[in-house]
């Protein structure tokens, strides 16, 4: 491995080259990464609702391509399973065209009736409004039509690992992974509602293929680990529920058993695979969080450029702001760092962002909390660099989306993080504290990461810039 980012990120955690965590921190490896953004209308009119209003009839015709691409690629990793396929998300459950772009991935592995186990995880929330019977009611609508005798085996988890009032836990992570040779990773929730109509969610995944999608894997066997000791001997801390089809019937089930999976080759594209485990999951506290200081251990290795999009940078809960220290501090200490000149660039969900159905995508940390936030902890240090943070902008053509008279503003659901245009992360893990379960992936890649910036990043900041606060340096 030459990745100095993700050498020197192991460094500073104490973990060898070559050592580490299954599914939380793991130097790995891949072939090929495909990225994944909705709904990629970089320039597009926000009152031009062509691209879900259509004439044509088929439901699909009026996405955006890029969303279209997404439902593509779930549908084909799916598909393409020979052994075990995982499902991760967030409450609420896959709908619209995620549900019938999971159900034709599973109706073409039941085409050729092959064993293949499928694992479902939702994490459930302390805001969800779904019942038990409202999951079950999930499970028999994604396998409606499967053959009783197609050798599929569906086991299908909702699951909160402890329900503490102050640290409260959850899987968050979103994957879509088959056979340890193919993962979808990132922000995307399987969510119709908001990915596929009016105003929708901006966010960013991306596909890899090659080794490191057994990380994904082994990720989730923890959680399925986890599931099957809450069967046995209940903690009282948490709830679970499992629901499994196998020849035509949805029932009560017992969490499966780990699948093994054929050997990888290692791939030419250097990948470090980073999880969480919140509470619950793992008695050793420090290891179930390790993945918690990839990003500051990253940043604190700039020598030239960090690039955030977000959806929030702090947490504003009760009337207080809360912070990732450790994000914070390194921020400062490279923007004060005299052998260094690093531009930091920030885009953000715009505060008080909501879909058209009412679902909020901003905790209420505004741009100026940010940049007070910032300004203290660079204190009277002299700045040798630049930060500047935005909210979301996609066009130059208006601030907000608008249809039919009503206007919502624009929201930013990516948790992509770059050093210099280099190393990128891409996950379901966000930068503001929590104590959730999370999944992302480190790439580092000089032509990836051009990628990355071309096709995400430069059309992203070209459009927000100009709506940019200046925290430190610069305008």
């Amino acid at each position: 491995m030459n990745s100095r980012i993700i050498a020197g990120c192991l460094a500073s955690l104490g973990v060898r080259s070559g050592s580490g965590l299954p599914g939380l921190l793991a130097a790995t490896s891949c072939d090929r990464v495909e990225l994944l953004q909705t709904p990629d209308l970089w320039g597009h009119d926000p009152a031009d609702n062509s691209y879900w209003l259509a004439s044509d009839p088929t439901p699909a015709a009026a996405l955006p391509a890029g969303t279209r691409r997404l439902l593509d690629a779930i549908e084909e990793v799916i598909a393409g399973a020979e052994h075990l396929v995982d499902i991760a998300s967030l409450e609420q459950f896959a709908s619209g065209g995620f549900a019938a772009a999971v159900r034709r991935g599973l109706a073409r592995i039941a085409a050729r009736r092959a064993p293949v186990t499928i694992r479902i995880l939702y994490g459930r929330h302390r805001f969800t409004k779904h019942t038990d019977a409202d999951f079950d009611a999930f499970v028999q609508d994604i396998t409606a039509g499967l053959p009783a005798d197609c050798g599929l085996r569906v086991h299908a988890c909702r699951m909160e690992t402890s329900n503490h009032p102050t640290r409260p836990s959850w899987n968050h992570a979103k994957i879509v992974a088959a056979d340890g040779r193919d993962a979808i990773v990132g922000g995307h929730n399987l969510w119709a509602d908001d990915y596929l109509g009016f105003a929708p969610v901006h966010d960013l995944s991306a596909r890899y293929t090659g080794l490191a999608a057994r990380e994904a894997h082994h990720f989730l066997d923890l959680l399925w680990d986890w599931v099957a000791r809450e069967r046995a001997v209940p903690s009282g801390i948490g709830s679970v529920r499992v629901s499994g089809w196998s020849r035509g019937r949805v029932e009560a089930d017992a969490a499966p058993l780990r699948v093994a999976l054929p050997n990888g080759t290692p791939g030419a594209i250097d990948v470090l695979a980073v999880g969480r485990l919140g509470t619950g999951v793992l008695a050793d506290a420090a290891a179930a969080g390790i993945g918690a200081a990839v990003a500051a251990s990253s940043f604190r290795q700039a020598r030239a450029a960090i690039r955030l999009s977000q959806m929030d940078f702090g947490f504003h809960w009760d009337g207080v702001n809360f912070w990732s220290e450790d994000v914070v501090a390194a921020l400062a200490d490279v923007l004060v760092a005299p052998d260094r000149r690093v531009e930091v660039c920030v885009v953000l969900s715009e505060p008080g962002a909501k879909t058209a159905a009412g679902a909020p995508y901003s905790f209420g940390t505004t741009l100026a909390d940010i940049v007070a936030k910032m300004r203290s902890a660079i204190g009277d240090r002299a700045v040798t660099g630049s930060m500047h943070v935005a909210p979301l902008r996609f066009s130059d053509a208006g601030d907000h989306w608008r249809h039919d008279g009503r206007e919502l503003k624009i929201i930013n659901h990516a948790k992509l993080w770059m050093v210099d245009d280099r190393a990128f992360h891409i996950g379901s893990d966000n930068i503001y504290p929590h104590n959730l379960q999370e999944f992302g992936y480190v790439v580092e890649s000089d032509a990836l990461a051009g990628t990355v910036l071309t096709e995400y990043w430069q059309p992203l900041w070209r459009h927000s810039a100009r709506v940019a606060v200046a925290v430190a340096g610069g305008r």
